[in-house]
């Protein structure tokens, strides 16, 4: 059975709780995140319909995509993600509150889902998207060890009609 919290120095990262909500609307919500996909999350309605999700996820014997909540000190200050997309390559996101960015949060949950990824669901790559300009995620990617793997993407922001380059950087299992 696959343990499904997991720990770090200062962190503990566990799968979404129901009574998460409004937490996670805390950062899920923040207007500010301008260079995700499918945030921010406009209403607390939007946010609940993602937990629900995500428990729903949980709640299966093998999810496809296992959300987590990132969790300092007891408090939840962001969250981190493993989907699985094709023979054995994981997507990994995170989202961390602005009031606890520059500390190292992200990179710290994405090694260990990474770590986790490999070890506990047989990885074969973990991979990451972000927009160009999206400087702080790419140094997240590149200190979890991942590599620049395709700088031509672009992508779509359908609620500023705004396109963007996206990058793809991945790390790949170690086979020894």
């Amino acid at each position: 059975m696959q343990s499904k919290v997991i720990t770090t120095e200062r962190l503990t990262i566990r799968p979404i709780e129901t009574g998460d909500i409004n937490a996670i609307h805390a950062y899920a919500g923040d207007p500010s995140i301008n260079m995700m996909m499918f945030l921010p999350n406009e209403t607390l309605a939007d946010t609940k319909a993602f937990v629900d999700y995500s428990v729903s996820q949980w709640n299966l014997e093998n999810p496809e995509d296992r959300e987590y909540v990132v969790v300092l000190n007891g408090q939840i200050i962001g969250g981190v993600n493993l989907e699985c997309c094709q023979d054995q390559t994981y997507e990994i996101g995170w989202t961390i509150h602005k009031d606890y960015r520059n500390h190292g949060y992200a990179t710290e949950a994405a090694r260990a889902l990474i770590a986790y990824a490999f070890a506990e669901l047989k990885a074969n790559r973990v991979q990451a998207h972000c927009d160009s300009r999206n400087t702080a995620s790419m140094i997240v990617m590149q200190k979890s060890g991942m590599k620049l793997i395709d700088d031509q993407g672009t992508r779509y922001y359908p609620k500023t009609n705004i396109t963007s380059g996206e990058y793809l950087y991945a790390i790949d299992r170690k086979l020894s």
